[in-house]
């Protein structure tokens, strides 16, 4: 613990940038992050609770970050980075896409389609069973099983290996599309690795990756904050909230902050920097207003239904197909706005990002992106309303308990106190300080 101690005390302000490690220099050509072939991307712009330690509010280091310098934007290169192709490509343009969107999706071949189809398939004929069968598989405190977060508005079955006993509905099938994810997740984890110098792909175990089957029944009776509509089209009256998105230059730290509106004109309105972080505060000579074009606010809807809380992942690398409604919401990396990324998405693509893991890992080149369940928010909300469900089965690929994340000029972090957010130390990461991007993170999962 000395040596962490030690590690935690640095002044991340005297951190000069890292260059690209020595393994990523002597990687052959084809295996780089490189830009060749990249198209210009048409559109640009999840998360459920990952298992607890029992023990894990338990008193532990204290790991002490200081703020560094803000991280670059990405918005000038989003533009010509593609973030979709296929599965079977060279990953070379995953990494890029994950360094600049902070997602990419992945189209499927037909025959590993099929697999995750019958995932589908599987998850829905468990979750049609009785409520009595369904309970006889929590296995609480073995992790995986049958859970019930939030009864009434979603269930999950959390497949994993080494379970106690698995549902003759999950057995086959869903094992198989499970191999499929994972397979996929450490290819990606490994070239994550290579990028950073860190062998990301020997950090799981075999019982960490998990597959979660979730169902949500009644997504309506879960309420939460949504952006709505443009403040241009519906100007908002004095004391609305507000979300401030696609600023630039000098002002783009401030995209993705919510605020009440203190003033408003025909173009402009003055939004509070009340929940701003200090870090950005102290660069406005002590102005704790900002005036902002109508365009560039969405009106906030503070209870609207299907609305989930958002978080960022406690995986080194989730891989989400796309679910049976569409539903699920980004935080874009440069704009700070919400988007529904399913709606994007064919039925055959698979979305890909990271988790706080690899983004520490890595010393925030690779970000981990903010998402949420917003499953009435899409254009499948008709459907959702119509068929009462939608299915979702992201795969996790976690590290094991003990792996230490060790990035250049930050403090040595063991996955385990990550994962149970130690002394909140997730949340002092120095990045999450520098921007309002993370102004919405409820929880990391």
């Amino acid at each position: 613990m000395k040596e962490i101690e030690t590690d935690a005390q640095q002044n991340f302000s005297d951190v000069t940038p890292m260059a690209p490690p020595v393994c990523h220099q002597l990687l052959p050509p084809e295996r780089r992050c490189s830009k060749r072939g990249n198209v210009p991307c048409a559109e640009h712009g999840r998360g459920i609770a990952c298992r607890r330690r029992s023990s894990w509010k338990s008193c532990r280091q204290n790991y002490g970050f200081v703020c560094g310098p803000s991280p670059p934007a990405c918005s000038s290169r989003a533009a010509g980075v593609r973030c979709r192709g296929e599965s079977r490509e060279s990953t070379a343009w995953i990494l890029d896409a994950l360094k600049v969107h902070g997602y990419a999706m992945i189209r499927l071949a037909a025959e590993e389609q099929q697999l995750v189809s019958a995932l589908f398939r599987c998850s829905r004929d468990f979750f049609a069973c009785p409520s009595k069968y369904k309970e006889s598989f929590k296995f609480f405190p073995v992790p995986g099983g049958y859970l019930t977060p939030y009864p009434g508005t979603y269930e999950v079955f959390e497949l994993r290996r080494g379970l106690p006993r698995c549902p003759q509905e999950l057995h086959g099938q869903a094992m198989a599309a499970f191999a499929l994810l994972e397979k996929l997740a450490l290819r990606i984890a490994a070239e994550i690795g290579h990028d950073i110098g860190a062998d990301l792909a020997a950090m799981p175990t075999e019982g960490s990756p998990t597959l979660r089957c979730i169902h949500y029944d009644r997504p309506y009776e879960s309420q939460g904050t949504q952006d709505g509509a443009k403040a241009c089209a519906m100007r908002p009256s004095i004391g609305t909230t507000v979300r401030i998105i696609g600023l630039t230059r000098t002002e783009a730290a401030l995209n993705g902050l919510t605020g009440p509106v203190s003033a408003v004109d025909s173009s402009h309105a003055v939004v509070s920097l009340a929940a701003a972080p200090e870090a950005v505060l102290s660069t406005r000579c002590g102005r704790r207003d900002v005036r902002v074009p109508l365009e560039n606010l969405r009106i906030i809807k503070p209870r609207a239904p299907g609305m989930y809380p958002a978080h960022t992942d406690s995986s080194l690398v989730t891989i989400a197909p796309r679910s049976s409604l569409a539903g699920l919401e980004a935080k874009d990396l440069a704009t700070g706005e919400w988007f529904n990324i399913e709606d994007m998405m064919s039925s055959d693509e698979c979305l890909l990002f990271v988790g706080d893991p690899a983004d520490y890992a890595s010393g925030h080149r690779y970000r981990a992106l903010m998402h949420r369940p917003a499953v009435c928010s899409s254009r499948d909300a008709c459907r959702a309303s119509s068929e009462g469900h939608r299915i979702s089965t992201p795969f996790f690929l976690y590290p094991r308990p003990e792996a230490a994340l060790v990035p250049s000029g930050l403090p040595k972090l063991l996955f385990d106190d990550l994962n149970g957010n130690v002394n909140r130390c997730r949340d002092r990461f120095p990045w999450k300080k520098q921007t309002c991007y993370y102004s919405d993170l409820v929880y990391s999962e």
